[in-house]
Protein backbone atom coordinates (compact mmCIF):
# COMPACT_ATOMS: atom_id res chain seq x y z
CA UNK A 1 0.00 0.00 0.00
CA UNK A 2 1.15 3.45 -0.65
CA UNK A 3 1.63 5.95 1.66
CA UNK A 4 -1.57 8.05 2.81
CA UNK A 5 -1.05 11.70 1.84
CA UNK A 6 -1.18 14.23 4.80
CA UNK A 7 -4.58 15.20 3.11
CA UNK A 8 -5.59 11.67 3.61
CA UNK A 9 -4.43 11.41 6.84
CA UNK A 10 -6.52 14.82 8.18
CA UNK A 11 -9.37 13.31 6.60
CA UNK A 12 -9.13 10.38 8.68
CA UNK A 13 -8.25 12.35 11.78
CA UNK A 14 -11.66 14.10 11.31
CA UNK A 15 -13.46 11.31 11.33
CA UNK A 16 -11.65 10.01 14.53
CA UNK A 17 -12.49 12.98 15.97
CA UNK A 18 -16.24 12.42 15.53
CA UNK A 19 -16.15 9.15 16.41
CA UNK A 20 -14.45 10.01 20.01
CA UNK A 21 -17.44 12.52 20.16
CA UNK A 22 -19.93 10.39 19.79
CA UNK A 23 -18.02 7.70 22.42
CA UNK A 24 -17.78 10.25 24.61
CA UNK A 25 -21.37 11.82 24.34
CA UNK A 26 -22.22 8.07 24.77
CA UNK A 27 -20.39 7.92 28.26
CA UNK A 28 -19.27 11.01 29.29
CA UNK A 29 -16.25 11.75 31.41
CA UNK A 30 -15.38 8.76 33.68
CA UNK A 31 -15.84 8.61 36.98
CA UNK A 32 -15.64 6.47 39.97
CA UNK A 33 -15.28 6.19 43.88
CA UNK A 34 -12.36 4.34 43.92
CA UNK A 35 -10.35 4.74 41.08
CA UNK A 36 -9.16 8.45 39.81
CA UNK A 37 -10.28 7.19 36.43
CA UNK A 38 -10.02 10.54 34.42
CA UNK A 39 -6.92 11.41 36.02
CA UNK A 40 -5.01 7.77 35.13
CA UNK A 41 -6.68 8.05 31.62
CA UNK A 42 -4.69 11.28 30.80
CA UNK A 43 -1.56 9.96 32.72
CA UNK A 44 -1.76 6.96 30.51
CA UNK A 45 -2.28 9.06 27.01
CA UNK A 46 0.73 10.78 27.87
CA UNK A 47 3.09 7.21 28.55
CA UNK A 48 1.96 6.64 25.13
CA UNK A 49 2.64 9.87 23.16
CA UNK A 50 5.96 9.08 24.58
CA UNK A 51 6.63 5.69 24.11
CA UNK A 52 4.22 3.95 21.36
CA UNK A 53 6.04 4.70 18.69
CA UNK A 54 9.40 3.08 19.69
CA UNK A 55 6.88 -0.29 20.76
CA UNK A 56 4.49 -0.52 17.18
CA UNK A 57 8.44 0.70 15.11
CA UNK A 58 9.09 -2.86 16.70
CA UNK A 59 6.44 -4.72 16.20
CA UNK A 60 5.84 -3.36 12.67
CA UNK A 61 9.21 -4.92 12.02
CA UNK A 62 8.05 -8.27 12.82
CA UNK A 63 4.65 -8.26 10.72
CA UNK A 64 2.96 -6.17 8.47
CA UNK A 65 -0.97 -4.90 9.30
CA UNK A 66 -2.24 -6.80 6.41
CA UNK A 67 -0.95 -10.32 7.52
CA UNK A 68 -2.33 -9.30 11.40
CA UNK A 69 -5.57 -8.62 10.38
CA UNK A 70 -5.65 -11.39 8.61
CA UNK A 71 -4.60 -13.51 11.87
CA UNK A 72 -6.54 -11.93 13.99
CA UNK A 73 -10.25 -12.48 12.04
CA UNK A 74 -10.62 -15.11 14.54
CA UNK A 75 -12.60 -16.16 17.54
CA UNK A 76 -11.08 -15.02 20.86
CA UNK A 77 -8.00 -12.46 19.20
CA UNK A 78 -6.27 -10.04 21.56
CA UNK A 79 -6.53 -7.89 17.96
CA UNK A 80 -10.31 -6.42 17.46
CA UNK A 81 -12.12 -3.95 17.31
CA UNK A 82 -11.06 -2.05 20.70
CA UNK A 83 -7.56 -3.15 20.62
CA UNK A 84 -7.48 -1.56 16.93
CA UNK A 85 -8.81 1.48 18.41
CA UNK A 86 -6.14 1.75 21.02
CA UNK A 87 -3.79 2.27 18.20
CA UNK A 88 -4.99 6.46 17.64
CA UNK A 89 -7.13 7.02 20.60
CA UNK A 90 -4.39 7.14 23.50
CA UNK A 91 -1.55 8.92 20.96
CA UNK A 92 -4.34 11.14 19.44
CA UNK A 93 -5.63 12.56 22.35
CA UNK A 94 -2.18 13.16 24.13
CA UNK A 95 -0.91 14.70 21.32
CA UNK A 96 -3.96 16.68 21.52
CA UNK A 97 -3.09 17.90 25.27
CA UNK A 98 0.60 18.37 24.40
CA UNK A 99 -0.53 20.65 21.06
CA UNK A 100 -3.16 22.67 23.41
CA UNK A 101 -0.78 23.28 26.41
CA UNK A 102 2.71 23.39 24.82
CA UNK A 103 2.01 24.69 21.41
CA UNK A 104 -0.57 27.27 22.05
CA UNK A 105 -3.25 25.50 20.04
CA UNK A 106 -0.78 25.07 16.97
CA UNK A 107 -0.24 22.07 15.25
CA UNK A 108 2.48 23.50 13.00
CA UNK A 109 4.65 24.24 16.24
CA UNK A 110 4.71 20.58 17.18
CA UNK A 111 8.48 19.38 16.14
CA UNK A 112 8.42 17.56 12.42
CA UNK A 113 9.70 14.66 13.70
CA UNK A 114 6.53 14.15 16.42
CA UNK A 115 4.08 14.77 13.02
CA UNK A 116 6.21 12.28 10.74
CA UNK A 117 5.83 9.66 12.95
CA UNK A 118 2.27 10.27 13.89
CA UNK A 119 1.51 9.80 10.16
CA UNK A 120 3.37 6.95 9.83
CA UNK A 121 1.48 5.49 13.34
CA UNK A 122 -1.89 6.30 11.69
CA UNK A 123 -0.83 3.93 8.10
CA UNK A 124 -0.33 1.75 9.43
CA UNK A 125 -3.61 1.45 11.74
CA UNK A 126 -5.44 2.71 8.47
CA UNK A 127 -3.95 -0.37 6.92
CA UNK A 128 -4.89 -2.95 9.75
CA UNK A 129 -8.38 -1.66 10.38
CA UNK A 130 -9.15 -1.80 6.47
CA UNK A 131 -8.30 -5.23 6.42
CA UNK A 132 -9.01 -6.67 9.65
CA UNK A 133 -12.81 -4.98 9.00
CA UNK A 134 -15.28 -6.68 6.83
CA UNK A 135 -16.51 -3.85 5.55
CA UNK A 136 -13.21 -2.74 4.20
CA UNK A 137 -13.43 0.66 6.61
CA UNK A 138 -11.21 1.53 9.00
CA UNK A 139 -13.75 1.95 11.54
CA UNK A 140 -16.85 0.13 13.51
CA UNK A 141 -18.17 3.98 13.04
CA UNK A 142 -17.05 3.82 9.43
CA UNK A 143 -18.73 0.54 8.79
CA UNK A 144 -22.43 1.93 9.80
CA UNK A 145 -22.20 0.58 13.72
CA UNK A 146 -21.43 -2.88 12.75
CA UNK A 147 -18.46 -4.54 14.21
CA UNK A 148 -18.01 -7.55 11.19
CA UNK A 149 -14.66 -9.16 10.86
CA UNK A 150 -14.71 -12.80 12.08
CA UNK A 151 -14.35 -15.13 9.34
CA UNK A 152 -16.84 -17.54 7.62
CA UNK A 153 -15.18 -20.71 9.73
CA UNK A 154 -15.49 -19.05 12.95
CA UNK A 155 -19.04 -18.30 12.07
CA UNK A 156 -19.90 -21.90 11.09
CA UNK A 157 -17.99 -23.30 13.50
CA UNK A 158 -20.18 -21.18 16.30
CA UNK A 159 -23.40 -21.99 13.99
CA UNK A 160 -22.43 -25.66 14.67
CA UNK A 161 -22.67 -25.33 18.14
CA UNK A 162 -25.48 -23.50 19.38
CA UNK A 163 -28.14 -24.99 21.45
CA UNK A 164 -31.73 -24.23 22.31
CA UNK A 165 -32.42 -21.94 25.25
CA UNK A 166 -34.92 -20.75 27.70
CA UNK A 167 -36.17 -17.27 28.79
CA UNK A 168 -34.92 -18.46 32.05
CA UNK A 169 -31.98 -20.06 30.64
CA UNK A 170 -30.96 -16.83 29.14
CA UNK A 171 -31.75 -14.56 32.68
CA UNK A 172 -29.32 -16.91 34.18
CA UNK A 173 -26.68 -17.01 31.38
CA UNK A 174 -26.48 -13.11 31.48
CA UNK A 175 -26.40 -12.89 35.03
CA UNK A 176 -23.44 -15.34 35.11
CA UNK A 177 -21.73 -13.31 32.63
CA UNK A 178 -22.27 -10.02 34.31
CA UNK A 179 -20.44 -11.47 37.07
CA UNK A 180 -17.23 -11.83 34.87
CA UNK A 181 -17.92 -8.64 33.50
CA UNK A 182 -17.85 -6.86 36.77
CA UNK A 183 -14.45 -8.72 37.38
CA UNK A 184 -12.84 -7.74 33.56
CA UNK A 185 -13.68 -4.66 34.43
CA UNK A 186 -11.98 -4.49 38.18
CA UNK A 187 -9.00 -6.23 37.19
CA UNK A 188 -8.02 -3.30 34.48
CA UNK A 189 -8.96 -0.33 37.10
CA UNK A 190 -12.36 -0.51 36.31
CA UNK A 191 -11.89 -0.04 32.49
CA UNK A 192 -13.31 -2.50 29.46
CA UNK A 193 -10.11 -3.36 28.35
CA UNK A 194 -10.87 -7.62 28.39
CA UNK A 195 -14.17 -7.45 27.29
CA UNK A 196 -15.21 -7.15 23.09
CA UNK A 197 -18.77 -7.53 21.43
CA UNK A 198 -18.91 -8.69 17.84
CA UNK A 199 -21.87 -8.76 15.37
CA UNK A 200 -24.37 -8.40 14.47
CA UNK A 201 -24.05 -11.42 11.89
CA UNK A 202 -27.11 -12.33 9.83
CA UNK A 203 -28.36 -15.77 10.57
CA UNK A 204 -32.18 -16.15 10.09
CA UNK A 205 -35.27 -13.77 9.06
CA UNK A 206 -35.24 -11.35 11.33
CA UNK A 207 -32.11 -13.02 13.49
CA UNK A 208 -28.25 -12.31 14.06
CA UNK A 209 -25.86 -13.37 16.38
CA UNK A 210 -24.44 -11.56 18.97
CA UNK A 211 -21.32 -12.16 20.32
CA UNK A 212 -19.07 -11.13 23.93
CA UNK A 213 -15.83 -12.50 24.46
CA UNK A 214 -13.09 -12.34 27.46
CA UNK A 215 -9.45 -12.40 27.28
CA UNK A 216 -6.90 -12.30 29.76
CA UNK A 217 -8.96 -13.55 32.74
CA UNK A 218 -6.80 -14.92 35.27
CA UNK A 219 -6.77 -18.64 35.93
CA UNK A 220 -3.26 -19.38 37.53
CA UNK A 221 -2.01 -20.51 34.36
CA UNK A 222 -1.76 -17.69 31.64
CA UNK A 223 1.23 -15.23 32.91
CA UNK A 224 0.02 -12.63 34.38
CA UNK A 225 -1.79 -9.73 32.72
CA UNK A 226 -1.06 -7.08 35.90
CA UNK A 227 1.23 -7.33 38.52
CA UNK A 228 -2.93 -7.17 41.23
CA UNK A 229 -4.27 -9.84 39.22
CA UNK A 230 -2.98 -12.94 41.03
CA UNK A 231 -6.44 -13.37 43.29
CA UNK A 232 -6.37 -16.33 45.41
CA UNK A 233 -9.71 -17.50 43.12
CA UNK A 234 -8.91 -18.26 39.64
CA UNK A 235 -11.20 -18.53 36.58
CA UNK A 236 -11.57 -22.01 35.30
CA UNK A 237 -9.97 -20.52 31.83
CA UNK A 238 -8.11 -17.27 30.83
CA UNK A 239 -10.42 -16.74 28.27
CA UNK A 240 -14.78 -16.96 27.74
CA UNK A 241 -17.02 -16.58 24.55
CA UNK A 242 -20.45 -16.32 24.59
CA UNK A 243 -22.58 -16.17 21.08
CA UNK A 244 -26.28 -15.58 21.39
CA UNK A 245 -28.73 -15.84 18.41
CA UNK A 246 -31.12 -13.24 18.82
CA UNK A 247 -34.45 -12.20 16.71
CA UNK A 248 -36.82 -8.70 16.72
CA UNK A 249 -34.14 -6.79 18.01
CA UNK A 250 -31.77 -3.55 16.84
CA UNK A 251 -28.13 -3.43 17.43
CA UNK A 252 -25.60 -0.70 17.51
CA UNK A 253 -21.81 -1.24 18.00
CA UNK A 254 -19.23 1.29 18.81
CA UNK A 255 -15.70 1.22 18.26
CA UNK A 256 -14.44 0.54 22.17
CA UNK A 257 -16.27 -2.95 21.43
CA UNK A 258 -19.61 -1.82 22.89
CA UNK A 259 -23.00 -3.51 21.52
CA UNK A 260 -25.95 -1.58 22.05
CA UNK A 261 -28.87 -4.00 21.74
CA UNK A 262 -33.03 -2.73 21.95
CA UNK A 263 -34.92 -3.69 23.55
CA UNK A 264 -32.60 -4.16 26.56
CA UNK A 265 -34.23 -6.54 28.26
CA UNK A 266 -33.76 -9.14 25.36
CA UNK A 267 -34.13 -12.24 26.84
CA UNK A 268 -37.03 -13.42 25.61
CA UNK A 269 -35.78 -12.63 22.31
CA UNK A 270 -32.98 -15.01 22.50
CA UNK A 271 -33.47 -18.59 20.80
CA UNK A 272 -30.05 -20.07 21.38
CA UNK A 273 -27.08 -19.71 22.82
CA UNK A 274 -23.08 -21.11 23.08
CA UNK A 275 -20.17 -20.45 25.11
CA UNK A 276 -16.21 -21.62 24.40
CA UNK A 277 -12.54 -21.12 25.74
CA UNK A 278 -9.50 -21.46 24.05
CA UNK A 279 -6.58 -24.01 24.26
CA UNK A 280 -3.64 -23.05 22.47
CA UNK A 281 -5.40 -22.08 19.44
CA UNK A 282 -7.86 -24.71 19.40
CA UNK A 283 -11.03 -23.08 20.15
CA UNK A 284 -13.06 -25.52 22.49
CA UNK A 285 -17.02 -25.42 23.24
CA UNK A 286 -17.92 -24.99 27.14
CA UNK A 287 -20.86 -26.69 28.35
CA UNK A 288 -23.52 -23.87 29.60
CA UNK A 289 -23.71 -25.14 32.53
CA UNK A 290 -19.98 -24.48 33.20
CA UNK A 291 -20.62 -20.80 33.43
CA UNK A 292 -21.73 -21.47 36.42
CA UNK A 293 -17.57 -21.88 38.03
CA UNK A 294 -16.55 -18.64 35.71
CA UNK A 295 -19.68 -16.57 37.72
CA UNK A 296 -18.57 -17.87 40.94
CA UNK A 297 -14.71 -17.60 40.85
CA UNK A 298 -15.58 -13.58 39.32
CA UNK A 299 -17.57 -12.94 42.01
CA UNK A 300 -14.83 -13.92 44.70
CA UNK A 301 -11.78 -12.38 42.75
CA UNK A 302 -13.95 -9.02 41.96
CA UNK A 303 -14.20 -8.94 45.82
CA UNK A 304 -10.13 -9.70 46.55
CA UNK A 305 -9.27 -7.16 43.71
CA UNK A 306 -11.99 -4.59 45.38
CA UNK A 307 -10.41 -4.77 49.00
CA UNK A 308 -6.69 -4.64 47.47
CA UNK A 309 -7.70 -1.41 45.93
CA UNK A 310 -9.49 0.45 48.97
CA UNK A 311 -6.42 0.74 50.51
CA UNK A 312 -4.17 2.13 47.77
CA UNK A 313 -3.96 6.17 47.75
CA UNK A 314 -4.75 8.23 45.03
CA UNK A 315 -1.40 8.32 43.80
CA UNK A 316 -1.16 4.67 43.86
CA UNK A 317 -4.48 3.90 42.31
CA UNK A 318 -3.49 6.77 39.23
CA UNK A 319 -0.21 5.19 38.43
CA UNK A 320 -1.79 1.54 38.61
CA UNK A 321 -4.67 2.34 36.01
CA UNK A 322 -2.58 4.44 33.56
CA UNK A 323 -0.45 1.36 33.49
CA UNK A 324 -3.12 -0.91 32.80
CA UNK A 325 -4.10 1.59 30.01
CA UNK A 326 -0.30 1.28 29.19
CA UNK A 327 -0.43 -2.67 29.38
CA UNK A 328 -3.27 -2.47 26.15
CA UNK A 329 -0.63 -2.55 23.88
CA UNK A 330 1.16 -6.23 24.94
CA UNK A 331 -1.68 -7.68 23.04
CA UNK A 332 0.26 -6.02 19.94
CA UNK A 333 3.38 -7.47 21.29
CA UNK A 334 2.32 -10.83 21.88
CA UNK A 335 1.73 -11.17 18.67
CA UNK A 336 5.54 -10.82 17.51
CA UNK A 337 6.82 -12.52 20.61
CA UNK A 338 8.56 -9.16 22.23
CA UNK A 339 6.49 -8.51 25.03
CA UNK A 340 8.81 -9.18 27.90
CA UNK A 341 11.31 -6.93 26.02
CA UNK A 342 9.02 -3.80 26.66
CA UNK A 343 9.21 -2.12 30.45
CA UNK A 344 5.25 -1.75 30.81
CA UNK A 345 5.59 0.38 34.22
CA UNK A 346 4.68 3.92 33.97
CA UNK A 347 8.35 5.96 33.13
CA UNK A 348 9.33 7.84 35.91
CA UNK A 349 9.50 11.05 33.25
CA UNK A 350 5.96 11.04 32.71
CA UNK A 351 5.32 10.01 36.42
CA UNK A 352 7.08 13.29 37.38
CA UNK A 353 5.82 15.15 34.91
CA UNK A 354 2.40 14.58 34.79
CA UNK A 355 1.26 13.05 38.17
CA UNK A 356 1.71 15.88 40.23
CA UNK A 357 -0.56 17.87 37.86
CA UNK A 358 -3.24 15.36 38.39
CA UNK A 359 -3.07 14.51 41.88
CA UNK A 360 -4.85 18.04 41.85
CA UNK A 361 -6.76 18.12 39.02
CA UNK A 362 -9.59 15.88 37.75
CA UNK A 363 -8.57 16.24 33.80
CA UNK A 364 -6.53 17.76 31.11
CA UNK A 365 -6.88 21.47 30.46
CA UNK A 366 -7.12 19.98 26.54
CA UNK A 367 -10.14 18.44 27.20
CA UNK A 368 -12.07 21.86 27.03
CA UNK A 369 -12.10 20.73 23.23
CA UNK A 370 -14.78 17.69 23.54
CA UNK A 371 -17.15 21.09 24.75
CA UNK A 372 -17.37 22.65 21.68
CA UNK A 373 -20.31 24.17 19.52
CA UNK A 374 -20.50 21.39 16.41
CA UNK A 375 -19.24 24.26 14.24
CA UNK A 376 -16.34 24.98 15.89
CA UNK A 377 -15.30 21.27 15.94
CA UNK A 378 -16.36 20.82 12.16
CA UNK A 379 -13.24 23.45 11.27
CA UNK A 380 -11.19 22.71 14.16
CA UNK A 381 -11.18 19.30 15.06
CA UNK A 382 -10.98 17.44 17.92
CA UNK A 383 -7.72 15.75 17.37
CA UNK A 384 -5.13 18.13 15.52
CA UNK A 385 -4.88 18.04 11.93
CA UNK A 386 -1.51 18.03 10.59
CA UNK A 387 -0.24 21.06 8.81
CA UNK A 388 -0.76 20.96 5.27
Amino acid sequence: MNALETSEINQQLTHLSQVFSDILAERGLLESKLFPVNEYICVSFYQTYEHLFDVMTQVWKKITPEVLAKKSKTLLSEIQALSITYLWLYYGLARMGVIFNKCNSDPSKEPTERQEQWKWMLEQWYRLGTNYFNTGKPTVASSGGVNLALRNDSISWLKDHLEPVSEEQVRKIRRQIGAVDLYAFMDECEARAKIIDHGPYPVGHNEVLIISEYTHLHDGKEALWLPWSDTESKLPSASLGIAMTMRDCTTFFNDVGTATVQPGDYSKLVTNACAYTKHGSKIVALGLDELSAFAEAADAAQTELYLKFAEWDKKTLMIAGAEAYWRCYARYTNQVGITSKIDWKISQAVIDEHVPFFMDNDADPAFMRFGRFDDEMEADPTLYLLPE
